[in-house]
């Protein structure tokens, strides 16, 4: 697959740098920079459940209330807009 890209001089010029040092392509370069990024991406979620990686992330919570709230939540709805 073939993609098309625009970098600042700077990063051009790390880039040749590491296609000298490192004798790779640049897209050698960039499949490799790809794959590390991946790779320590994965590391962060490897071996956690489901739940922990939900609970991390904010997307299970909690709020105070009545002990008995899913058994009387109907009766604090405000049905008025229902009606």
């Amino acid at each position: 697959m073939q993609i098309t890209t625009e970098l600042d001089s700077l990063r051009f010029e790390k880039l040749q740098s590491l296609e000298q040092t490192l004798k790779k392509t640049k897209s050698e370069l960039i499949a490799l920079a790809i794959d590390e990024v991946f790779a320590k991406t994965a590391v962060k979620t490897a071996g956690k459940s489901a739940y922990e990686l939900m609970l991390q992330s904010g997307f299970i919570g909690s709020f105070e209330g009545d002990a008995n709230k899913s058994t009387d939540y109907k009766a604090e709805l405000d049905w008025s807009g229902k009606v």
